[in-house]
């Protein structure tokens, strides 16, 4: 893991070097993401079996919207072949509901904090209209990573705060994941202007094989996600 991550970071800092040659674009947009599972432990009282739903590869079941931004680069191969280095924040996560059989309700809301650098091959399919497909590989840092459960009574309407924590101690330092996505570029008063969809795949357990399940046993939590990306070139 740490000499995939190094071997990118090189790649990415010769690309930066020949940036002459590169196209610079400035990266935006809504993002839904989610954990494979649950992520377990260290919560208080026992963990409810409730919110087990097993493995998915899905980024919108349990998932937290919020926004990203960041900066790229992009360094043209052939008519068809570009590459892409890219530079962004982001703030993931998950959230997960358990209503108990008295109409109250448990909200589990987990917030990351992560700096990732996409390296993605994109490959145009026409000249003119520039659909394309993307591929690559995407390293994360965390930055950080807090947990926090709302409880809402059966006659009210409003979940209130009842448990906060920090689990970066509890989190992998680093995410890695495989990106796959479809595009399209076009130019917009003399500036070319792309919209993506990404899916972001996480490949490490980000809870480092610690985290405590139902029944004792140590679970595998990977990262979801999936990104409308909105970019432009900067002049």
């Amino acid at each position: 893991m740490r000499k995939t991550v190094f071997f990118l970071i090189l790649i990415l800092c010769l690309l930066l070097s020949s940036s002459v040659a590169a196209e610079f674009k400035r990266i935006l947009g809504p993002m839904f993401s989610s954990y494979s599972r649950p992520w377990p432990g260290p919560f208080s009282g026992d963990y409810p079996v409730a919110l087990d739903y097993g493995s998915t590869w899905s980024p919108f079941k349990n998932s937290r919207f919020s926004f990203f931004g960041g900066l790229g680069l992009e360094f043209p191969l052939s008519r068809s072949l570009e590459v892409g280095v890219e530079v962004l924040y982001k703030e993931a996560g998950g959230q997960y509901r358990l209503e108990t059989g008295l109409f109250d309700s448990y909200r589990y809301e987990f917030q990351s904090r992560e700096v990732s650098f996409p390296l993605l091959l994109e490959a145009h399919f026409r000249k003119k209209s520039r659909p394309y497909f993307l591929a690559g590989v995407e390293p994360s840092f965390i930055l950080s990573h807090r947990y926090q459960l709302f409880y809402r009574s059966e006659a009210s309407r409003v979940f209130m705060k009842v448990e906060e924590a920090d689990i970066k101690g509890y989190t992998g330092r680093a995410d890695l994941a495989l990106v796959l996505g479809l595009g399209f570029e076009a130019a917009v008063k003399r500036r070319k202007v792309a919209v993506e969809c990404r899916y972001h795949l996480g490949l490490p357990d980000l809870g480092r094989g610690l985290l405590p399940g139902p029944e004792g046993n140590a679970v595998r939590v990977r990262s979801r996600q999936l990104l409308l990306v909105i970019s432009y070139v900067i002049k």
